[in-house]
């Protein structure tokens, strides 16, 4: 982590079939101070959330995967815990989403900035987001 960012207390769960793209999600998320534990398949992420050990804050999900999409998968997650808020990242349009998923989501389009990712983290988790100014000089409480 680096010394910059204030360690979290939240856990974030990564569920991509793109190993690449969770490298770099997971790498990006803990250096924010995020506990980040990651999933390959819909059965990890579902042991995961089941997983009282680690509390998941916020899952952040793949829209388009092998056998079960993301927002199937997000039903499941919340069927077992509903207050949960999801993340989907996608290359799809966010109206896709919204008509898949059946409900209001939250979207990161593809490609995005990593700035933008923990931004809309943030943003999701009632976390504070640092202003631009804070931002260029580094006072990123």
């Amino acid at each position: 982590m680096s010394p910059k960012y204030a360690k979290s207390d939240r856990t974030i769960l990564l569920v991509d079939d793109d190993r690449s793209v969770v490298e770099v999600l997971h790498k990006t998320l803990s250096k924010h101070g995020y506990q980040v534990l990651q999933a390959a398949t819909p059965e990890q992420a579902i042991a995961a959330i089941r997983d009282d050990g680690a509390p998941v804050d916020l899952p952040i999900v793949d829209c388009v995967m092998p056998n079960v999409s993301g927002p199937e998968l997000a039903d499941i997650l919340l069927f077992v815990r509903p207050q949960m808020k999801v993340l989907f990242i996608t290359g799809l349009d966010g109206l896709a989403i919204d008509l898949a998923f059946g409900r209001d989501c939250e979207c990161v389009q593809k490609p995005f900035t990593m700035r933008s990712l923990v931004a809309k983290v943030k943003e999701m988790l009632g976390e504070t987001i640092p202003s631009p100014e804070a931002q260029i000089t580094g006072d990123l409480k």
